[in-house]
């Protein structure tokens, strides 16, 4: 019974890392498609940025964190999601300032936990 516990948690906690991923990487191409097409001012875009960040670490959580132990399945996601955005932004050559590293993996975790509350309030 816990091993099927402990899978579950690693299972959710994965899928919403990835999920998360997959919602941030739509939104910032249609970031980017939008900014193309219209005239989005270069002190705008780090602020969408980050509300897609949010966004999208919200609408992982919400889609795949379930049933126990909401916080641990959320934060755990969060820093997944973290992680592997770093990878890929490091991989494409993006510039990174520790600074904003932090504050991505907080917002990250913030977000998480947040959703995992409110859905655990609801689940009770």
């Amino acid at each position: 019974m816990e091993a099927t516990v402990r899978k579950s948690t690693i299972l959710q906690s994965i899928k919403a890392g990835l999920l998360s991923l997959v919602f941030s990487c739509i939104g910032i191409l249609l970031l980017a498609l939008i900014a193309k097409l219209c005239d989005i001012g270069d002190r705008a875009l780090p602020i969408i940025n980050q509300v897609l960040k949010v966004i999208a670490v919200a609408l992982g959580t919400l889609l795949a964190v379930k049933d126990e132990k909401f916080l641990l399945k959320a934060l755990v996601g969060a820093v997944i999601f973290w992680l592997l955005s770093f990878a890929l932004f490091a991989i494409m050559g993006g510039q990174f300032h520790f600074g904003q590293i932090a504050l991505d993996l907080a917002i990250s975790l913030i977000v998480a936990a947040v959703i995992a509350i409110i859905k655990s309030k609801r689940a009770a």
